[in-house]
Formats: C-alpha cells, sequence, structure tokens
C-alpha cells in the first residue's frame, strides 16, 4: 500500500480575551499576532473608537489568553445600527479599478508575502493597501481574524485608514463590512463576492466593495 501525502495542517487555536472583570469574547484562529487581533477586533466591534481607548494590551502565549489592562466598558452596538468611522476617500477606489492588472497585481503581491496558505491551502489571506503597494499581509483560519488583524496593526502603529485598501480571500459578509467601515478604511476588495447586507452597509458608510476583484471586470459596490 502506498504511503499517504501529508501536508502541514493549518493551524487553529481557541484564544480567550480578558479585561479586569473576566472573559470578554474568544476566537478560534491561528495563535499569531494577537496583540492586533485585540485591537482590531474592539475597533471593528464598536467597543473602542481609536488606539488610546484600548491601553495595554498582554498576551500570555502559554495559556493563550489576551488581558486588557484597561477594561473595555463601551457596550456591544446594536445590530441595526449603521456603523459609523472616519470619513472615506473614494480616490483608493479609481486608483485600483483603474486598470484590471493593478488589482490581480496586488493579490500576486499578497501571495508571494503570505506563505501559510500557500504550505497549507487551508487558511484566508488579507493585506493592506496604500499608494498602490501592499503594505501588510495576515493569514488566519478565520477570515473575520484577518480582517481585525490588519486593522489592529494599523491601529497600534496609528496609521491612518481613510485612504487605505483591504484585499481578501473570502466572503464580505455585512460582520466584515461593518468592521471596515467602523475601521475608516476606503476599500474592501475579495477574490469572492459581498453579501446584500454587506453591500446595504457600504453604501450607507460610503465605503466601497469590490468582488471578484481578479477577475477582467470586477463588480463594484458602495458610494457612488
Amino acid at each position: 500500500m502506498p504511503e499517504r501525502a501529508t501536508a502541514p495542517l493549518a493551524p487553529e487555536a481557541v484564544v480567550e480575551l480578558h479585561d479586569e472583570a473576566g472573559l470578554i469574547t474568544r476566537w478560534f484562529c491561528t495563535p499569531e499576532h494577537l496583540d492586533e487581533l485585540a485591537a482590531g477586533w474592539l475597533l471593528g466591534e464598536g467597543r473602542v473608537g481609536r488606539a488610546a481607548d484600548i491601553g495595554p494590551i498582554d498576551v500570555d502565549p502559554g495559556t493563550a489568553v489576551v488581558r486588557l489592562r484597561a477594561p473595555a466598558v463601551d457596550p456591544r452596538p446594536e445590530p441595526d445600527a449603521p456603523p459609523i468611522g472616519p470619513p472615506h476617500a473614494p480616490d483608493a477606489a479609481e486608483a485600483l479599478l483603474a486598470e484590471p492588472d493593478i488589482l490581480r497585481g496586488l493579490y500576486q503581491a499578497m501571495f508571494d508575502q503570505g506563505g501559510l496558505r500557500e504550505r497549507s491551502g487551508g487558511v484566508h489571506t488579507g493585506a493592506l493597501v496604500e499608494d498602490g503597494e501592499v503594505r501588510l499581509v495576515r493569514e488566519d483560519v478565520s477570515r473575520h481574524c484577518v480582517v481585525d488583524k490588519l486593522i489592529g496593526r494599523a491601529l497600534l502603529d496609528g496609521r491612518e485608514l481613510e485612504h487605505v485598501a483591504v484585499l481578501l480571500t473570502g466572503r464580505i459578509s455585512a460582520a466584515l463590512a461593518a468592521k471596515g467601515a467602523r475601521a475608516g478604511v476606503a476599500v474592501m476588495a475579495t477574490m469572492s463576492i459581498p453579501t446584500t447586507l454587506a453591500a446595504e452597509i457600504a453604501a450607507r458608510a460610503g465605503l466601497t466593495l469590490i468582488g471578484r476583484a481578479r477577475a477582467a471586470e470586477p463588480h463594484v459596490y458602495g458610494p457612488g
């Protein structure tokens, strides 16, 4: 009997976020860049509006626990409340859509920088694009955590996101569009498609969504 081929598995762990009051949330995610994950989740869920509201983040890799030294006191926003973030800049979308090869080239650059997808084939990949270049790549078994890590890194670095595009491999759901809207990113693009609710959120928030981003004619949703 021939030997069965084996390949690296996608890393996944249960990670908890705590503050002084106890457990806030639990993620099933790729256990890396956990400070970014916490910061991005807090902003994307509407718990904070800026990095200064978060305070220090302590990561204990031995127990997969992330702790906030300051309490996350803001209540979770109502599900029907439109996300409100900084103003979005339409020029970022225009630059990406000027020619189909622009988005294709950016996706290739994203994949070139993200090795976990190539090794395991079982993770989502995302990137921050600014001034026509891929500035940051993150990979995770959860597409939600990819967005949180990208936004979280930008938040911790003090980067403004109104001219930034987020590239994704996975479907853009309402939850992901809301994260992008609250962070103030200009564009979210995906190789897949957005959902109907994601498109509604984008239109309200001034966020441009791009579906089938590597196709000859990408699908565009949102303002204008």
